[in-house]
Formats: C-alpha cells, structure tokens, sequence
C-alpha cells in the first residue's frame, strides 16, 4: 500500500470477521504494522531485504527540537519522523509529546499508526514504561489533533498521550510506539520546560477510559524439554513443574528426572541467603474423586518439599506445604493436553531481601536441559536476516541488535516482501500450548518472539490488565504486508545477561491456524542503553 492509500476494504472486510474471536479476549486488535522502528538513541540500523522489497532503514538521535528523542523510520513505505517526548507530570498525570512530520512526496495516513481499530485516530495502544521500575502505563487519552488524517510535508501534526503520574524521581522513560519501535532514553522534565501547555492537553483529554495503573511487569521462562516454568516479579518467583515428568501416573513417587527438573528450583533458593517464605502446591486434574486427587496432591507437595531439603539447605526459609486437589486448575480440564497442564507442584520463593540476588531478576534458573534445541524452521543471523514463508510468499525478517534497559531487552523485528501477504490469524503468536501456560489472552497478540539461552526460553514480558487480560508489550496485531512497504514488531523481553541473542518463534499449533512462521536468528547484538 502507498503512504496516501487508507487500508484496502478488503482488508477491513477480512479484519472485521478475525475481529469476532478476538473480542472476548482482547479488546480488538492493534494497528496496521509498518515502518522500521529503532530501539536506542544515537543508534543507527540497516537491515536486509527480500528481493524487490525496500530496506528498512531508521535513526535516533538524542534530542530534538521540543527536547525530545528522535525517531526517523518508515511506515507505510514512507519517510516518516516521530520527536518522542520530552514527558511531564502534573498532579495525578504524566503528558508526553509527539511530533509527527514526514519528507514524503505524499500523504501518510495516521489513522491506525498508534492504535486498536476501534480507537482509530488515537494513541491508545501506546505503553509508557519505567523498565527499570519494571511498570507499564497504559494510555487514559490525549489530545492528538485528529491523527484520523493525514501528515503532509510541511504540515507536521502533534499528539499528546496522557497516562498516569509517574514514580518520584524517574528521570527518563521508555515508550512502545506500535508499528515503529520501543523508544528509550525519553526525558522527564519539569512542567516549565515544555513547549506545550499541560494543563490545557489535561483538559482537552478524554480520561475515562481505562484503569490508570501502573501495570507491574512480570517475567516468565519455559524449560526447554516442558518439564518446567517460571514466573518471576519484584516480589516472587514461582516454579511450575511438570507432574508427568517429576512423578509417576498416579503416584507421590518421585521420577529420576525429578532432581534434574528440580534444579531450577535449588538455583532460584541460593539466590537468596537470607531466606523468606518458600510455599510448595500440589495439583492434580479432574480424573478420580475429589478426594483422592486431594490426597495426591498433598503427598506430592511432601514429596517434592523433602526432597528440596536433600538437595539444598532451606534452615533460612519459613516453608508451606499444601495439596489444592483438582480444585485450582491452570486451565479447563477438558482435553488430554490441558489435563496435562493441570497436573503440576507449583514452588513460590518470596525472600525476605529480594535485592540480594546477584543475577538479574530476570535471569532464571537452569533448567533440566541446557542444549540449544534443533531449529524448527529456517535459520539466519539476525542483522541479515531470514526468509520465511506466509500465505506461500517469501517474507524476510531481520533485526540488527536489541537494546539493554533495566532488566530488559527491547528490539523490533522488521518483515517486508516483494509481494502483497495475507496474514493468517495470529501468524506471530505462541503456539496454543505455550499461550495457555502463561495464561496470555487474545487471538492476534504478537507473543511468539522468544530469545533461547541457557537451556530456557525466555518468553515476551507481560502484564495483567485491570479485567485480567495478560498481555504481552508487544504489537497486539499484524496485518497484510503490503508490497515495498515494511512491518515493525516490537518487543519486549526480560535480559539474559548476554552480550548477543538468539531469537526464536517455536513450532507448535494454534487454535485459530497452523499457519504461523517458525524461524530462528542468532547472533543479535545487544547494546547497553
């Protein structure tokens, strides 16, 4: 599509029928994925292409005009210029700037640039983050002086996103601009230094929308062989195991695998010296009666709680042993692979001095395998990229290198092709399998972009929304790719603690389609913020 050609009928007309399995789990779906996003101020990145698609080329600088970080980047196959920031808060509120001009001979529509389709012409799927406070802000409204139009050159348009007042003393912020990148490095200035009113933009916004938060942000890995996860937060640690790996069927014994599984769990407890509260839960599915599933489920909670004392010393840890039967269940008990789910002890670490770790709190423990697993799919260094297959045309992924903020990782894969590409439903998604595991909602959520190190898979972080949608900080949708004209997905990911990456979108079924891209790049650099 050019930049002054609005989205296709057709492709309404396709969205509009997707948009129905969507709805009870994710209000909509996201904007129109274009452009080239960029990750860190004053970096520069160029990426390949699939023959006759345009490259994707993008650059930051530190400071603008309005004082803000300088976004220069592609979307809908035009130059387009985002000046991100600088933020203020006032009161209850933080107000951010965005000043939107382009080079283009052409209009560049903005209607679904920042936003769900039925929030056109707006910034609402814009997330403001404090990632070294791991939070999310999500948008409560702003004034965007109608981005339902178009820019033009010569003729730059602003918005304002309100979103609520940030922590004391945060001197700089991220932001998730959809379709273009994570921006780091956006100052937080006093009211006084802006160039634009703030009480008046707080006036002009429309604040009724949603719950203010902030949202914390939580972390999550699988274990390379399924035999374990993990969640982690600020404040605790959970590991799931897998009971059909730790025990038997239908047994409190103990596997031979078991002290393998549960070594993410001993990994996790030498973190923290001190100790604090150590809490072990079994569960069972729905087959047998109720109390025999309770029974078991408390037997395995013992089983794993006295073999945690052989394989480590727990003296600093006050320790809970409990069986929840058939009674809390992960997901519905209603197929084989979900009663699998279900089937699990789940060991939660909240210490006492949680700042005494001294890896990460994103880097998780080793798992029970720390082999790099064969490639699903195709194979390509990430700043050169891979070819893949959608719809049976050859699309090109690539990212030149991921930024290190906090304890996180940003990044932003770009997708082109020479040809025009339908997208299945929910082509960059989890498999079903590891979306029910981390309890992700909605159908099109870009979620299937994990990094692979150290035996785990570490997935995108997420968060909790007020009505309990788990979303991840990602694109909440992708459309047609369009010929000569790039995609921007950009993510989010916990840090590794690695100088480089490998990224990998692993193979598995959907429940809305088989048809999702299953590639792997290496070699990804990561820079230091």
């Amino acid at each position: 599509m050019s930049s002054s050609t609005p989205l296709p009928p057709d492709a309404c007309a396709r969205l509009t029928r997707r948009g129905v399995l969507a709805l009870p789990a994710l209000a909509g779906a996201g904007a129109v994925l274009s452009g080239c996003g960029l990750l860190k101020k004053g970096d520069t990145a160029s990426s390949g292409k699939s023959s006759g698609a345009a490259s994707p080329r993008a650059v930051a600088t530190a400071t603008g005009p309005h004082g803000g970080v300088v976004l220069s980047t592609e979307y809908q196959g035009a130059p387009l210029t985002v000046e991100v920031g600088p933020v203020a808060v006032k009161g209850k509120h933080t107000v951010a700037r965005f000043h939107i001009s382009t080079d283009s001979k052409e209009d560049v529509y903005l209607s679904q640039a920042f936003a769900q389709l039925e929030n056109v012409g707006t910034t609402a799927d814009v997330r403001m983050m404090s990632l070294e406070q791991s939070l999310v802000y999500v948008e409560l409204g702003g004034n965007t002086e109608d981005l339902s139009g178009a820019v033009t050159k010569g003729a730059p348009k602003d918005a304002f996103p309100v979103f609520s007042a940030l922590n004391d003393g945060v001197q700089s912020v991220e932001m998730l601009l959809p379709n273009m990148g994570v921006v780091v490095g956006v100052p937080v200035v006093k009211e006084s230094e802006v160039d634009f009113n703030v009480d008046d933009v707080i006036a002009k916004a429309n604040l009724q929308g949603p719950d203010p938060g902030p949202f914390k942000l939580e972390r999550a890995t699988v274990s390379m062989d399924g035999s374990s996860d993990t969640k982690q937060d600020e404040k605790s640690t959970t590991v799931t195991v897998a009971g059909d790996v730790t025990f038997a069927t239908d047994s409190d014994q103990l596997s031979a695998q078991a002290d393998s599984v549960l070594a993410s769990v001993v990994e996790q407890i030498k973190k923290y010296p001190s100790g604090g509260d150590l809490t072990i839960t079994g569960h069972t599915d729905d087959v047998a009666d109720d109390a025999h599933n309770q029974d078991l489920s408390e037997r395995r909670a013992k089983a794993v709680s006295e073999r945690l004392k052989k394989l480590t010393d727990l003296s600093t840890w006050k320790e809970s042993v409990s069986g929840k039967g058939e009674s809390s269940p992960r997901v519905p008990n209603d197929t084989d692979e979900r009663r699998q789910i279900n089937r699990r002890v789940e060991i939660t670490l909240t210490p006492s001095k949680p700042a005494e770790a001294s890896a990460p709190p994103s880097t998780s423990a080793v798992p029970s395998s720390t082999a790099m697993p064969k490639a699903a799919g195709p194979v390509g260094k990430g700043p050169e990229g891979v070819d893949v297959k959608i719809d049976g045309k050859t699309v090109h992924m690539v990212i030149d290198h991921v930024v290190r903020a906090g304890n996180y990782l940003v990044g932003t894969v770009v997708v082109t092709s020479s040809e025009k590409v339908s997208m299945p439903v929910a082509p960059f998604s989890l498999p079903g399998k590891m979306m029910e595991l981390r309890g992700l909602s909605g159908v099109f959520g870009v979620s299937g972009i994990t990094i692979l190190s150290g035996g785990l898979r570490y997935l995108e972080a997420d968060y909790t929304y007020s009505d309990g949608s788990r979303l991840p900080l990602a694109n909440s949708f992708a459309y047609d790719l369009e010929p000569e004209a790039s995609q921007s997905l950009p993510v989010v990911w916990p840090d590794v603690g690695e100088d480089s990456i490998t990224i990998d979108m692993p193979a598995g079924e959907y429940l809305y389609t088989k048809e999702r891209v299953v590639a792997r790049l290496t070699d990804i650099p990561v820079v230091n913020a």
